[in-house]
């Protein structure tokens, strides 16, 4: 277990303390927020892997790069400007998954001790387990600790346990989440995705 959150923790980010200051600091897959897409995978590999967040307002759409090979990550989603052609990444998020939530939970909480030893300064806030809102029947749980940067932006570092009838209806499966999300998308986000 040790050394697997030594590998996870050194594939988020590679600074160290006194460099550490700023959410672009952090790195999943070598990538930063800021960073061309482009400088990772080909237009080609982008567009076959895009698919829109949001029907209403295409804002922004995530890459869902499941099937490229990844080092640390069994998936990667990363949030891109409907028309930006430089591709630059404003969110990113790594998800591990065939965890069971008691599982999901250790390797949260590790995670979590390591990057706060990084940002000093800074503290994570645990929203602690609550339904998620995409499941209606209330079945569907996720655990929530975020950390906050003053220069605008979070990190997050979630565990989703979905519901019987959510992994059969949409073919989802439980796992662990660490997501860096600009101020932009949080925004956004807020804002309902419009």
């Amino acid at each position: 277990m040790k050394k697997f959150l030594e590998i996870l923790v050194l594939g988020l980010f590679l600074t160290t303390p006194s460099q550490a200051d700023d959410i672009r600091d952090f790195q999943i897959e070598g990538m930063s927020l800021g960073d061309s897409l482009l400088d990772y995978f080909s237009e080609e590999e982008i567009i076959a892997n895009n698919r829109n967040y949001s029907e209403e307002k295409k804002f922004f759409y995530v890459v869902s790069s499941g099937n490229l090979n990844l080092e640390d990550y069994d998936s990667l989603d990363i949030y891109l400007k409907t028309d930006d052609r430089k591709y630059n990444i404003y969110a990113l998020g790594g998800a591990i998954y065939n965890l069971n939530f008691e599982e999901c939970i250790k390797k949260k909480d590790g995670i979590i001790k390591e990057i706060s030893s990084l940002f000093q300064n800074s503290k994570f806030v645990d929203y602690g387990t609550y339904p998620h809102a995409f499941d209606k029947s209330g079945l569907s749980t996720q655990t929530n600790s975020t950390l906050y940067f003053s220069t605008g932006g979070n990190v997050r570092v979630e565990c989703y346990k979905w519901s019987e009838e959510i992994k059969l209806k949409h073919n989802w499966l439980d796992h662990l989440s660490i997501a860096v999300v600009s101020q932009e998308v949080e925004g956004w986000i807020k804002d309902g995705y419009k």
